[in-house]
């Protein structure tokens, strides 16, 4: 088991310069989670300055339909304006959509591109393109949902089976062995999703030994409406439910339902955060989330894949801490690590400085 090791990451503080405005500024540092051979403890990017050229990056989100992808898109934004290069980025349209995702990004390379980060919508589905990319000489980054093959150039790896693990020790330290059962219910998102089935084994791995009851996985779209749908069949199949958790999208429904429902002895929790999820930590709707650092994961992936076209690719694979928020820490944490500033709208193209 795992627990132990990224468990001590959650102290682990951020530093950036100028949160304003990271497009300007000279340099910042993450925290990296080290495990098994991969030591590295912090990443620190390419000075501003330092490309020797222009560079076009293409890139792929599976969708943009809530705000951990938004957060994503302008953490790939803000890097690429600080180091200078162009950047495509593109929204594959939802899980399903494979092909699309494949076609969008050989696209973009045929129209220029020179590297591509994309945050698969299939480990498998893309390996093909992955290798004839590579074939290529076209560098692929893994932005974090895994790719099955050994040609991707580099990875800023949200190890999901710690962000459920987070989550799942969290509720453990909350209801310990002897302290009286209580069943849950996990809405882990599309199933086959590398993410997905990781933090499910996390979670699962985190509540062994505690009065935590597993009653269901429940698989599905991402988006609120088919989580919400999923919420309401578990809540009539589960009459005793005391915890909701999963995905943020499912929590963010189950608020609106349990608040419907008058079910507020119903806990929830998330194993990644949006804005929805801090608001709902702070009003006390929502127990606690996890933060995977997924903004600062985009500007990882955009430096690897400066560096692998600089030939200066020092850290391969990139694994990001997590640390929980809860009651104790929502209006004190660092949230320029995960969420984009409010108001910010998706942003598709990132033009290269003309001088």
């Amino acid at each position: 088991m795992r627990i132990g090791k990224y468990l001590a990451t959650t102290a682990v503080a951020l530093t950036f310069a100028g949160h304003g405005a990271w497009a300007d500024e000279e340099t910042w540092s993450a925290p990296l989670l080290a495990e098994g051979d991969l030591t590295a403890e912090t990443y620190t990017p390419l000075p501003v300055g330092a490309v020797s050229k222009p560079w076009h990056l293409c890139v792929s989100f599976p969708h943009m339909k809530d705000a951990y992808y938004v957060a994503k898109d302008y953490g790939v934004v803000v890097e690429a304006q600080r180091q200078g290069v162009a950047a495509t980025i593109m929204s594959a349209g939802g899980y399903a959509n494979v092909l699309q995702q494949i076609q969008q990004l050989e696209d973009c390379v045929s129209r220029g591109g020179d590297a591509v980060l994309v945050n698969a919508v299939s480990k498998t589905g893309l390996v093909a393109m992955v290798e004839e990319m590579a074939a290529k000489g076209i560098p692929v980054i893994d932005l974090g949902n895994g790719l099955d093959s050994d040609k991707v150039a580099g990875r800023a790896r949200a190890g999901y089976y710690n962000a459920g693990a987070q989550a799942g020790a969290y509720l453990a330290s909350k209801h310990p062995a002897g302290s009286g059962k209580v069943e849950m219910v996990w809405m882990a998102g599309p199933a086959g999703s590398q993410w997905v089935e990781d933090a499910v084994a996390g979670m699962k791995d985190s509540i062994v030994g505690s009065d935590v009851e597993l009653v269901k996985v429940m698989y599905g779209d991402t988006g609120k409406g088919v989580q919400m749908r999923l919420i309401d069949d578990a809540l009539q199949t589960y009459e005793g439910l005391d915890i909701i958790g999963g995905v943020a999208p499912a929590i963010e429904g189950g608020v609106e339902i349990i608040k419907a429902k008058g079910l507020e002895h119903i806990d929830l929790i998330a194993f990644y955060s949006t804005p929805a999820m801090e608001q709902g930590v702070r009003d006390g709707d929502v127990m606690a989330t996890v933060g995977d650092y997924n903004l600062v994961g985009s500007r990882i992936s955009v430096d690897q894949a400066i560096r692998a076209l600089e030939g200066k690719l020092e850290i391969e694979v990139a694994n990001r801490a997590f640390f929980i928020v809860d009651q104790d820490n929502v209006n004190t944490y660092d949230r320029t690590t995960i969420l984009a500033p409010d108001g910010f709208e998706p942003v598709f193209e990132v033009k290269a400085p003309t001088n």
